[in-house]
């Protein structure tokens, strides 16, 4: 059968027949004359096979992918389809004639166009009618500022808000003149020009009258910028020395941009918001109405700095105090880079515009600065400071001179250049920078040491630093080295450094609310060293107590209390020494603090040493060897006994280890 069946498939493949059973043989074309009038379904296919794109049965003809009801004049005459392309249509193109097609706009379209030409038309004939009516008023409120300048009734409110960028409405208001609608034509010709001239008149008055005001535009209130100046002199200047109190208090009386600067002014006061305080009560109210009084002052420092040199004097001494402020408000990461910034640019200095002991002054407590900041957030300092220089060797110290009086609310008795009461003290402020600097040369070359930039940490070099600090607290000048009966705060503060009685004296004498924000870290570093050295002792559970309390009373000025509060408190969990739920509840917010936080406020999350980092560059032997050394001078036997053996213990060595974890923590 499969035999039979292959001819009948062939026959079937060549003589294909339709469903009449004729053969497509016996079907004859149509005559050429004689239209086509058959229906045949196989017939209509190759009428449609010819028609369609890419066959061969007649010629494609071409039509545009898209059509445009709106034809081009060419395309119109030729009655063919156009594809609405301008600036030519594609049929136009291919022709060549692209320069013929053009388009002719349609009725309906044109009316359209027209008709949104009119209404736009409108709109801006409306606003031009309200803006000639909103000139009069605009004329009538800059005639009420003018007016309110040549009485003088609050210029200097006046030129603040101005600076601040609110609008002549507002300021007019303000001032309570009424809003009078009148014609452009019949107001007055004041101009933008003529505020700023009366502005430059306002601040040559300040100039003459040598109004405090004319340093900033923050506040209007010349008693209080006098009373962030003298609270900074009192409190800061004295333990960071940045610039001459002289010649800057010249300069700033005199209104004279050579030793002080507006950005200058700005930030001192900023720094000064730290120590400001209501003796009714520091509530909620009053410390966000500071804090937003510190932030103007900052913001208005740092906008004046864009447009000032960063290398000039002035300048670098801003950004170093610029530091100090923000490690007070909580941020150590952008205290580091102020600093930074300050130094580098003291490094690259090359010109001087200020005299010789002035700059050396401000050099010695900007580099002192930045070790000190290096030193309590465990940072290699990028300054370099040569052992062999003599800090503040050519400045004169006049002992009669400088003077001293405890000021902090408007009231106290303040010392001015050249005054002198009988209950003040002789300041010493000079000698106790100068010997400052000499202490922290010492913790540069610790950091060096520990940091591996003079090889493997030893117990010898370690030692050889420990007798250098002996040799410096010995060699202190006699006003500086007793610290009996009430002594001064920054004199207080360079000895305060090696143990917690001092902090203790500090508090009670002066608070926790005036003082410097590395003061903070200096007391969490020494009360870490006594309980973890002493975990057991009998003095660990006051010292517990002082320092969560100081840093609780230290952050109605200073947030970065806050986050040193939990540092300490996580190191106290670390050592296994409890924590009463008294003091725990004095902690308050600080207690939710997170790594974000506390990474923020110190550059790391803790404040503890980094061991993991500190220990490969140290010698094997380093501890025992150091106990040894410690020993030998102690008890006066090095001569006696050979180095290298050990002795002594008990209470006695206990007392020694504690000494010897101050000096590391230093």
């Amino acid at each position: 059968m499969v035999e039979s069946a292959e001819p009948e498939m062939k026959r079937s493949d060549t003589t294909a027949t339709d469903s009449s059973g004729q053969s497509m043989q016996d079907v004859q074309p149509p005559s050429p004359t004689s239209p086509t009038t058959s229906t045949d379904p196989i017939t209509s296919e190759q009428a449609s096979i010819q028609s369609r794109p890419g066959t061969s049965g007649g010629r494609k003809r071409k039509v545009p992918d898209s059509v445009t009801p709106n034809a081009c004049t060419s395309c119109k005459k030729a009655r063919a389809k156009c594809d609405g392309v301008k600036p030519a249509c594609r049929r136009c193109v291919q022709r060549h004639v692209p320069d013929s097609c053009h388009y002719e706009i349609h009725a309906k379209t044109a009316k359209e166009q027209m008709i949104r030409e009119i209404q736009r038309l409108q709109r801006k004939n409306d606003y031009l009618e309200e803006e000639k009516d909103s000139l009069g008023e605009k004329n009538t409120w800059i005639e009420a500022i003018m007016s309110s300048l040549e009485r003088d009734e609050r210029g200097a409110e006046i030129i603040t808000r101005l600076r601040r960028g609110q609008s002549h409405r507002n300021i007019a208001e303000w001032l309570g003149r009424p809003l009078v609608r009148s014609d452009t034509k019949e107001s007055s010709p004041t101009t933008e020009l003529q505020i700023n001239q009366a502005i430059e008149q306002y601040h040559r008055s300040l100039v003459e009258d040598h109004d405090p005001r004319f340093w900033t535009n923050v506040s209007t209130d010349a008693d209080l910028i006098e009373h962030l100046i003298k609270l900074y002199f009192t409190w800061i200047h004295p333990v960071h020395m940045l610039f001459d109190q002289d010649r800057f208090t010249l300069s700033y009386n005199q209104c004279v941009d050579v030793y002080c600067s507006s950005a200058l002014v700005n930030i001192i006061c900023a720094m000064s918001c730290h120590l400001l305080h209501d003796t009714r009560g520091d509530d909620e109210g009053t410390k966000s109405g500071i804090q937003s009084l510190r932030t103007q002052f900052i913001n208005e420092s740092q906008s004046l700095l864009k447009d000032a040199d960063y290398r000039k004097m002035t300048s670098i001494q801003t950004y170093a105090i610029m530091s100090l402020v923000e490690v007070g408000s909580g941020h150590g990461l952008r205290a580091s880079s102020h600093l930074r910034l300050a130094v580098e640019s003291l490094i690259s200095k090359q010109t001087s515009e200020q005299s010789s002991e002035a700059e050396e002054v401000a050099a010695w407590g900007i580099l002192t600065l930045h070790t000190a900041w290096s030193g309590l957030t465990y940072q290699k300092p990028f300054a370099p400071i040569s052992t062999h220089a003599k800090p503040l060797a050519n400045i004169a110290v006049d002992q009669n001179e400088g003077r001293w009086s405890m000021y902090r609310q408007p009231g106290d008795s303040y010392l001015g250049l050249g005054d002198q009461k009988a209950d003040d003290r002789q300041s010493f402020a000079i000698v106790t920078a100068r010997e400052n600097a000499k202490l922290y040369r010492l913790v540069h070359e610790c950091i060096l040491i520990y940091c591996g930039a003079r090889g493997k940490v030893s117990a010898n070099s370690l030692f050889d630093l420990f007798q250098r600090h002996i040799a410096w607290k010995d060699g202190l000048p006699p006003d500086l080295r007793s610290v009996e009966d009430q002594p001064l705060p920054h004199v207080v503060v360079d000895h305060a450094k090696t143990g917690v009685e001092l902090l203790t004296r500090y508090k009670r004498i002066y608070t926790s609310l005036f003082l410097s924000p590395l003061q903070l870290y200096c007391l969490v570093h020494i009360c870490d060293a006594v309980v973890q050295w002493d975990t057991y002792g009998d003095t660990t559970s006051g010292t517990v107590r002082f320092c969560l309390t100081s840093l609780e009373e230290a952050k109605v000025g200073y947030p970065v209390a806050g986050p040193l509060q939990k540092m300490f408190r996580l190191s106290l969990a670390e050592y296994g020494i409890p924590v009463s739920d008294e003091l725990e509840r004095t902690m308050g917010a600080s207690a939710s603090l997170g790594p974000e936080e506390l990474m923020d406020a110190s550059i790391r999350p803790t404040y503890q040493q980094p061991i993991t980092q500190l220990l490969p560059n140290m010698e094997a032997k380093l501890g025992q060897e150091f106990m040894d050394r410690w020993q030998h001078m102690a008890e006066g036997r090095s001569a006696e006994l050979p180095f290298g053996e050990s002795s002594g213990s008990g209470s006695y060595e206990r007392e020694k280890r504690v000494a010897i974890g101050s000096l590391l923590n230093m």
